[in-house]
């Protein structure tokens, strides 16, 4: 069996999903093709309204959590930071309303350290809730 794999198809299927969205947010573990990709929503609308002239909103990501380990400073795609993003149009500014968080740590360390932060204040929440 052939795997049919496009990344096109996929770009405006993602971008489909966004635009229903009155607003977005990203959370991203690592980094590199895959996080770079994620954020590309931002650029390919206006590559479609001002290149095709679709008549599209432009929509970027507003709010942002990113763990990952490599600092900025090696530049690595990995270490670029949502500021940066920002640079490239892909997620709102500060001044806009966008609220981003960089956690230079490993995944392993920090992803059950913030899990147990959830589950916390959710069973927070449920024993309020039952008052």
């Amino acid at each position: 069996m052939a795997l049919n794999f496009n990344t096109f198809i996929d770009l405006g299927s993602y971008t489909r999903h966004i635009l229903k969205a009155s607003k977005v947010g990203i959370f991203t573990v690592g980094g590199g093709v895959s996080r770079n990709w994620a954020q590309q929503v931002g650029p390919f609308l206006e590559i479609l309204q001002y290149r095709l002239k679709e008549v599209l909103p432009l929509k970027r990501f507003s709010y942002g959590v990113r763990i990952c380990p490599e600092p900025v400073h090696w530049g690595g795609l990995s270490g670029c930071t949502y500021s940066e993003g920002v640079s490239w149009r892909k997620l709102n500014s500060l001044e806009e309303g966008g609220r981003y968080a960089e956690v230079l740590c490993n995944a392993m360390i920090d992803w059950p350290v913030l899990m147990a932060g959830v589950r916390q204040k959710i069973l927070k929440k449920k024993k309020g809730s039952t008052k």
